[in-house]
Formats: C-alpha cells, structure tokens, sequence
C-alpha cells in the first residue's frame, strides 16, 4: 500500500440500530446496505449498531474484508480491501465511548475510530469525556495519522466541539476555509470527521445521509452521516505533541469541572438537613463530587505534562 498513490474513502454513519426488534428496522437496514453497497468505503464506522447480525449484514453489503465491533457499545467499524489490527476500546460509561483499529500494512499504518458521545448532560461530563478521549487518541495515535469518525454529542458549532478539536489539534473536514460545508445555516450537525492538522487544506468531506427518503429539500436529522475521501498526503500527518490551543482548552475543562464540584458539594449540604430522603440524596451528591475530584486530577495531570513540555528547551 503506497502512500503516495493511495485514496481511502471514509464513511460515518449512526445507523440508529434497535435493541429490540423494531417494526421498521429490516427496511431501515436494507437501505443503509443498499447505500453501503453503492458507496464502496474503504473504512466505514457505524454508531449505534448492538447486534452481531445486523454488523455481518452490513459488511457483506460493503464487502468489508474485516471487521471490528464492540457490541457493549454499539461501535463498528468494516474495512473493505484493508485488514485490522490492535483494536483497543474506550469505555465512557452508559454505553456511550470509541472503538479504534490500526489500519495498514506495516509500511502505512494509521488508526480508526468509531465513536459515539453522550449528547446533552452539564458542561462537566460532556467535556471530561472529550477530555479522556482525546486523551485516549492522543496516547493511541502520538506517531501515526488518525481518522475519527462518529458523533462528539455536540453540534459543530458547539464551544464543546471547538474544545475537542483543540486538545488535539484536528481538523473538522466538514469546515473548508472557515466555512461549514456539511450542513446548512439551520442544521445541526452532530457528526465529524477528524484528522490531525496540516497547514494544507484538505478535501472537505460532504453528507452520506440523514435527510429522509431521500428528499434534498428536507434538513438533515442531528446524527447523519458524512463521506470523505482522504489522499496520499493523510499518511504523512502526525499529530502535535502539543497543540496550541491545548493549554487554554484545559484550563476550561478544570474551571468546568471546578463549578460543577462546588454545586455537588453544596447539593450535599442541603440534603444533609433533610431527613430520611435526605440521606439518599446526600450519597447521590458525594459520589458525584468523587468522580468530578478523579477527573480534576485526571486534567490536572495533563495540565502539569502540558507546562513541563512548553517549558523544555
């Protein structure tokens, strides 16, 4: 597999799969593989796909010739011509986390990922898991280029989407010169693809799916999937040791994090004067303070790495 030759084209789709048998699922499903089919992805990353039938059927419709799934957290990703290594999960909690491979032949290696956050919830436990994953594909991905697929549970224009793609230094590549190009002024995108930067402005990527039967007119439901076809010159991306914007992205993470403890705290101290209910409430409040205090040293740990590198001559 040569780099400078090479053209992957990557697909994310949140094929919004049942848990249960669900009455509109089978035609669902056959026009997700008929769209896989006519597509042809080298790599395609599926969200919200628990059950290890509906991954087999969708990869002989892709004609995937390897396949990695994490049914706990209904990630998938198929590979067509490309053969799978090291997979590696990251579990979030409440189903919700990414699933990686490292894609190659040796020679040319990168890594792709699956992923699916938990949308909504307070600022605090959306950014500490967009913290822990960037730090999951920073440690995965630090010599190698990356392709991250899926759902972030923010829109792009989300102060949430901004902060993730600063830890890493990514590249949005539904945002060409500074401009969305994936969806309209009205529409809420939910879906990126994400590569490491480069100064070199690459192909943008363009809609796969989302708007119902198929009517152009129609605006694109949150979780539609995106297309993109990366070049040669992917191969040759590494990601940055230290971003730019990655100090100041950590510092918001804590101050979040910070408020978010005070509340718990004091949401302990309330309960603590009622009785009987009281009790359970006041738990509820001093386990939450317990994660948040785990992941404060989690980001301030980074924060220490992050002084200690820009202070090194």
């Amino acid at each position: 597999m040569k780099a400078a030759a090479l053209s992957l084209a990557v697909l994310t789709l949140n094929v919004a799969g049942p848990r249960r048998a669900l009455q509109d699922w089978p035609a669902r499903r056959a026009a997700i593989a008929a769209a896989l089919k006519s597509a042809a992805p080298d790599v395609a990353a599926l969200q919200d796909i628990w059950r290890g039938r509906d991954v087999a059927a969708l990869a002989r419709a892709q004609g995937a010739t390897d396949a990695a799934a994490d049914q706990a957290l209904g990630l998938a990703i198929l590979l067509r011509g490309l053969h799978a290594s090291d997979q590696a999960r990251l579990d979030l909690g409440d189903g919700f986390g990414a699933l990686v491979v490292a894609v190659g032949d040796g020679a040319n290696i990168f890594d792709a990922y699956s992923v699916h956050l938990e949308p909504g919830a307070d600022a605090a436990r959306r950014w500490g898991r967009l913290f822990r994953l960037s730090e999951f594909v920073r440690a995965r991905s630090a010599s190698r280029p990356f392709v991250l697929l899926g759902g972030l549970g923010a829109a792009a224009d989300d102060k949430d989407a901004a902060l993730f793609l600063d830890l890493l230094e990514g590249r949005d590549l539904c945002v060409a010169h500074g401009d969305e190009v994936c969806a309209g002024p009205a529409e809420r995108r939910e879906s990126f693809v994400v590569i490491p930067y480069s100064s070199r402005e690459p192909r943008p990527a363009s809609v796969f799916a989302g708007r119902p039967s198929g009517d152009e007119d129609a605006p694109l439901t949150p979780s539609f999937g995106l297309r993109a076809r990366l070049d040669g010159a992917f191969f040759k991306l590494r990601p940055a040791a230290q971003p730019p914007g990655r100090a100041e992205a950590l510092a918001a993470i804590a101050e979040a994090v910070d408020a978010a403890r005070g509340a718990a705290q004091a949401d302990e101290v309330r309960a603590g004067w009622i009785p009987f209910l009281g009790t359970l409430d006041t738990l509820r409040a001093l386990a939450r303070d317990r994660r948040l205090a785990f992941l404060r040293e989690e980001v301030r740990s980074a924060q220490i790495r992050a002084a200690r590198a820009t202070a090194t001559p």
